[in-house]
């Protein structure tokens, strides 16, 4: 009988809890005292499991397992890393990486800025996407100037709605801050090593004519102007690229710091059905808790920066097949 129940105990390590290590990319080695919790996301938010401290060799463990998704998240030198465990996935032997930091601004590169104009009767849709690579092994944060600044085409009755996807993370929303030019806005989010993402919507209302002025805070990417079929753009410094071949969207490039154009015509990107309600709200559940109570108050935000965001990434790879060079061709 005593054998018997050694050989039920030993057969029931899954709830043995989750262990790990954390890994301190940036020098190579285990870092020691850093606070650990896991979460667990339920409909209510995110739930706090437990909490805990990793030791000198900078191993952790939870006593606790809970079924379905879970996370850890861990705060290093005033920043917070999220690592997901998906379900099926191993919770033994868990590697949570994080970084040094640093506010030298050169450690991130700006490598795609674009704006997606959707011109109505009675409003401007504008969703802007900056794609930051941090390629060295350092997370940039610097609070007090921002990661992302954008200067709005107009006065805004309510703050933009800003959508950030972390390097292997899911989209996490974070509030922006006023900047010192007018209608000009700041978001303070740390950019670690890999690609981070940062997209900005918001409306205003519509003129007639249509025109829109801004200068560009982030000048060292080229910025690409883009518009529904049927809705064309006048002004200096514009050069057309052509059309998107799924949504037939035009494609501007402005090459200069303060541009000004006139927006002509009504038009709206084709949306991609019901699966696209299901996705917005999957994606904009929060690994971070404090946005979640006002994730459905914005759904119709949320809507439009989901399908702005698949455009703008089809956008991406047309333009990366189009800039190859055509061997083979028959």
């Amino acid at each position: 009988m005593k054998r018997l129940l050694f050989a039920i105990l030993c057969a029931l390590p899954v709830f043995a809890g989750i262990d790990g290590t954390m890994v301190n990319k940036t020098t190579g080695a285990p870092q020691p005292g850093v606070i650990l919790q896991l979460l667990q996301p339920t409909q209510q938010g995110l739930q706090t499991i437990g909490t805990v401290r990793s030791d000198a060799a900078g191993k952790f463990h939870f006593d606790q397992e809970p079924a379905g998704p879970k996370l850890v998240q861990a705060i290093y030198a005033g920043v917070l890393y999220t690592h997901m465990i998906p379900p099926g996935t191993p919770t033994s032997g868990v590697e949570v990486p994080i970084y040094d930091v640093t506010k030298d601004r050169a450690a991130v590169k700006l490598a795609e800025h674009m704006i997606l104009l959707q011109p109505s009767a009675s409003e401007l849709s504008v969703s802007e996407t900056f794609i930051f690579q941090n390629g060295g092994t350092k997370t940039f944060n610097d609070s007090s100037a921002g990661s992302a600044r954008f200067q709005a085409l107009g006065d805004l009755k309510q703050s933009p709605s800003v959508s950030i996807t972390p390097p292997g993370g899911m989209p996490i929303t974070r509030p922006t801050e006023p900047d010192k030019a007018k209608n000009a806005y700041r978001v303070d989010y740390p950019v670690m090593p890999g690609e981070t993402r940062f997209d900005v919507t918001y409306t205003i209302p519509a003129t007639d004519p249509l025109e829109v002025s801004a200068k560009v805070l982030e000048p060292s990417a080229p910025l690409h102007l883009v518009v529904p079929n049927g809705v064309t753009l006048k002004g200096d410094n514009l050069e057309s690229n052509g059309q998107e071949p799924t949504t037939q969207a035009v494609i501007y490039t402005f090459k200069g710091k303060d541009f000004h154009v006139q927006v002509v015509g009504t038009g709206a990107i084709p949306s991609s059905g019901g699966d696209g309600s299901s996705q917005a709200a999957d994606t904009g559940q929060p690994q971070i808790a404090e946005a979640t109570p006002r994730l459905y108050d914005r759904m119709g935000l949320i809507l439009g920066l989901t399908f702005g965001v698949l455009l703008l990434g089809s956008i991406l790879l047309w333009r990366s097949g189009s800039a190859k060079p055509a061997k083979g061709d028959r």
